[in-house]
């Protein structure tokens, strides 16, 4: 393609990409052969306030910049944060012919979808998984009637016999401890005995109160 059949090339690809998707989309021909790299073609011009013969860059500055670092290399979808406080998707792509240096820009203004995207960040946030909540508070309960339990006993579990285990497994067993979960491996490790222990004394008392013979606490 010759210098014009590209230019119309690029300009009718620039107008497909801003009404494909709207006017969010702001879509430029740059020619970068001139000073200043001024706009030949621009689509939804409102995205960053420029127009047709403009030279400034998506920033707003005019001649303030190294316009070479521009001209043989193309930057794809990066973040600009504009002076008026909107975000920006910007790409930027080189054409180079024998007789020209184009160069498409595509903004996508997006600062609708960011505030959108946190609106949904805040609506969708929780302070934790309930049931590991339901856990922890069960744990936690399970540990203070422990904890009453063994000082009722007045020792502490390494000094303790089996009637002093048997009685502590009898008080939770009335109040319904061994319900929560996990319940018998806390009891477990907290006694200093094994889970299997803990559920012999727990078919123990179940065998007692079957037979009328549990003592009360």
């Amino acid at each position: 393609m010759n210098r014009e059949e590209m230019l119309n090339f690029l300009k009718n690809e620039a107008r497909g990409i801003s009404v494909m998707f709207g006017p969010n989309c702001e879509t430029i021909v740059h020619d970068m052969t001139r000073p200043g790299h001024p706009i030949l073609a621009i689509f939804n011009g409102t995205v960053t306030g420029r127009e047709v013969g403009s030279t400034a860059d998506i920033f707003g500055d005019i001649g303030d910049y190294d316009e070479s670092i521009y001209q043989n290399k193309d930057y794809i979808n990066q973040l600009v944060l504009s002076r008026d406080g909107r975000t920006l998707k910007s790409s930027t792509f080189n054409i180079v012919g024998e007789d020209y240096h184009f160069a498409l820009g595509i903004n996508l203004d997006i600062t609708n979808m960011v505030r959108a995207g946190q609106m949904l960040s805040e609506l969708t946030a929780t302070s934790g998984d309930l049931q590991q909540t339901l856990m922890q508070d069960a744990r936690s309960q399970l540990e203070e009637l422990l904890r009453e339990c063994i000082s009722a006993v007045g020792k502490e579990p390494e000094a303790m016999k089996k009637t002093d285990r048997m009685r502590i497994i009898r008080m939770l067993y009335k109040r319904r401890a061994f319900t929560y979960q996990k319940s018998v491996a806390i009891v477990a490790e907290r006694l200093n005995v094994s889970r299997y222990t803990v559920y012999k004394y727990m078919h123990e008392l179940e065998e007692a109160e079957a037979a009328g013979s549990l003592v009360q606490d």
